[in-house]
């Protein structure tokens, strides 16, 4: 199994979709579709996309795969479709460890009022790298087209990660693409046919590539992006009064980690971003770790009166932080995965952390899932909750090497205006993979009615590593 950590979720019954790209519509599809960044179908429900990069397809180990599954009034749904770069219509074919799906983002490009889908495949092209673009519709991905990449060479990765957002604030997504050594913006007009050519973006050291978010952190209507290395975060954005792409640039310089989530945690219209370091110990950024190895996530919160719109220090949490259950043991991977979203509808988001390394009794990396509350003074421990698969209610139990908590995705899958969670275990049942589904409520996660989706009902194969990527 592939632990580059990010993750799936979700679905019921499934029908076997194992040939070409089959596009399914789940329920009827509007019109002018939706506008929801993640409803590919237009149906008003926002839909999932799972990655399973490391997915053997034509006989060659690592080539990727990926599932989407669609929402409805009870949630996400069994309907699925499962596409591979065998599949009608998508460029390039499967190669030894193009690893596609090894990143995943979404967003309305071409303005037509449907999601569409990006799908990196860090891998392609002998480590090059690639992003497809897969177009959503009232039956979706039934055309698809490859971002041009611009500069090629070994071991780019290009499409390591992929961020969407409004940076030049023209009201049009424009797309950040990072690599090994690259980060390139996309900005201008998409269609079915034709997106623009892209630039690379240039930062101080070297540092412009690695883990991406973006969010709005001033509140001035434009987004920021945020670029997070082993031991520096650079957050870009335009300078005030500018529009063109040539000034967007490295705004403020904070602490490093592994991955970043933004969202808007205090309900005051502004984003704010988490920084996870999830394993110190293997990937220090230079600063004292107070997690004991174990891993930890720093919040700072979006301020307009500040460069580049978050402070520099910031609240720091991990599983010795007084509210939080647990404790912190060396290399649980604290903040693998995260996501931010309002599970209780009181319009402040929540942030949900993975802790797929966390050992359960003797189930030594069984994993679980810790929420955090949004409140109106910031992120609080106040009624913080943890869940895995000893949990009651959730299907299963926690065993060797499930990683349960790899991935977890926040979104309203159900259109009742509380965000519900998404959770993979890529290992489970020797690196077969699962997503579950628990629904939010205006007390928190439900664990009544979890669903669990394995290899049985995606009619995939048993070692496909279902969840190790998530749409994010």
């Amino acid at each position: 199994m592939r632990h580059s950590v990010r993750l799936a979720v979700a679905a019921a019954l499934a029908a076997c979709l194992t040939g070409g790209l089959v596009a399914v519509s789940a329920g009827q599809a509007v019109a002018a579709g939706s506008k929801l960044a993640d409803d590919f179908n237009g149906d008003g429900y926002r839909d999932l996309a799972i990655g399973m990069p490391s997915k053997t397809v034509s006989g060659k180990q690592n080539a990727g795969a990926i599932l989407v599954t669609f929402g409805s009034a009870h949630g996400l749904t069994g309907k699925h479709v499962y596409i591979t770069q065998n599949s009608a219509n998508v460029p390039g074919t499967p190669g030894y460890q193009d690893y596609f799906g090894s990143s995943l983002a979404s967003g309305d490009l071409n303005r037509d009022g449907y999601a569409d889908l990006l799908v990196g495949s860090e891998g392609d092209g002998s480590g090059n790298g690639s992003v497809t673009v897969l177009w959503g519709g009232a039956s979706p991905f039934g055309s698809a087209l490859a971002l041009p990449s611009g500069p090629s060479y070994p071991s780019r990765l290009f499409g390591s990660d992929i961020a969407v957002g409004d940076f030049t604030g023209d009201s049009r997504p424009d797309i950040a693409v990072s690599g090994q050594t690259s980060l390139r913006l996309y900005s201008g007009t998409f269609t079915r046919t034709k997106a623009p050519a892209g630039e690379d973006v240039y930062g101080p050291d070297s540092t412009s590539s690695g883990r991406l978010a973006a969010g709005d952190f001033t509140g001035d209507g434009k987004d920021e992006l945020a670029v997070v290395q082993q031991k520096t975060t650079l957050v870009y954005g335009q300078e005030p009064g500018t529009t063109d792409t040539d000034s967007f640039t490295a705004r403020a310089r904070l602490a490093g980690g592994d991955r970043v989530e933004a969202g808007d945690l205090n309900g005051d219209g502004r984003d704010d971003l988490a920084i996870a370091l999830s394993n110190p110990r293997l990937n220090p950024n230079g600063l004292a770790d107070p997690s004991n190895g174990s891993g930890y996530v720093t919040v700072r919160y979006g301020d307009p009166r500040i460069k580049g719109g978050l402070a520099p220090s910031g609240r720091v949490y991990h599983q010795n932080t007084a509210g939080i259950p647990g404790a912190n043991e060396k290399e649980d991977e604290f903040g693998a995965a995260m996501s931010i979203a309002d599970i209780n509808g009181d319009h402040r988001a929540d942030l949900a952390i993975g802790i797929p390394y966390e050992s359960l009794g003797r189930a030594f990396r069984g994993g679980d899932v810790l929420v955090l509350r949004g409140s109106a003074g910031g992120l609080t421990t106040t009624g913080a909750a943890r869940y895995s698969q000893d949990t009651t209610g959730i299907p299963g139990s926690a065993e060797f090497n499930d990683v349960f908590g790899s991935q977890v995705r926040l979104a309203d899958f159900n259109r009742d205006g509380k965000a519900d969670l998404a959770v993979s275990a890529p290992g489970e049942n020797e690196d077969s993979g699962a997503v579950w589904q628990l629904r939010g409520s205006s007390s928190g996660l439900s664990t009544s009615g979890v669903s669990v989706y394995g290899p049985k009902e995606y009619g995939v194969s048993s070692g496909s590593g279902i969840g190790e990527t998530l749409l994010g």
